[in-house]
């Protein structure tokens, strides 16, 4: 379940976000694609937005996208809390799930970026950081301390070095999440599983409402 990566084009961007500029939030809910490349999304995950800035090249991040779901026309998701930011430093570091980076000619960059890509963990942790953690911060990370499994641990403290993919028993796994009420759950999914990935989270929601509601 990789988080994504998408562009918001100048013309969108200037038109939804006008006087906008970084620290500022912009509470958007949606983003306006049918793409096949972010289909992954429909087994969860979140949806990174930035946007290219002239007159030299700035990335901004714009908005993280999460509790993601699609219409049939654009992603809908609950309104972005994570204030616009500039990642331009960090594009030297952003690795993508790919491992193949970002590479853009001058002038070029926006264009670079138009198929929406999976990110890697690693620069997760990196955007996340660069816009003050709002995003994860405001989530309580429920996933139980557990050094001693066969997989890496995915509580609040082991989770930034965790990795989307782990192998266990000769099996290949994926991280996988779900949320409800400000909590989030963390666990791994075998990739057996993947085909069904939705109806498994679903599963694993519910059991979550099952366990809140047992300590109200």
């Amino acid at each position: 379940m990789p988080d994504m990566l998408a562009i918001i084009s100048k013309a969108v961007f200037e038109k939804e976000a006008a006087g906008r500029a970084p620290g500022d939030v912009l509470p958007i809910d949606r983003y306006r694609s049918a793409s096949k490349h972010l289909e992954p999304l429909h087994n969860g995950g979140r949806l990174f937005l930035v946007t290219v800035r002239p007159p030299a090249e700035a990335l901004w991040l714009v908005a993280v996208l999460e509790g993601l779901r699609f219409d049939g026309a654009e992603w809908r998701a609950q309104p972005n809390q994570v204030p616009i930011t500039d990642i331009t430093a960090l594009i030297p570091q952003l690795r993508f799930e790919s491992g193949k980076g970002i590479h853009a000619a001058k002038g070029a960059l926006g264009m670079s970026l138009q198929t929406p890509r999976a990110l890697a963990a690693g620069d997760v942790t990196l955007l996340l950081g660069a816009a003050g953690g709002a995003a994860e911060e405001r989530l309580i990370n429920l996933t139980a301390h557990d050094p001693q499994g066969p997989l890496p641990c995915l509580c609040r403290r082991c989770l930034p070095a965790s990795s989307e993919h782990a192998e266990a028993g000769g099996m290949a796994f994926t991280r996988n999440r779900v949320e409800t009420k400000r909590r989030v759950l963390h666990y791994w999914l075998p990739d057996d599983l993947l085909p069904d990935a939705q109806q498994v989270a679903k599963s694993v929601l519910d059991a979550l409402h099952a366990r809140l509601l047992a300590r109200n």
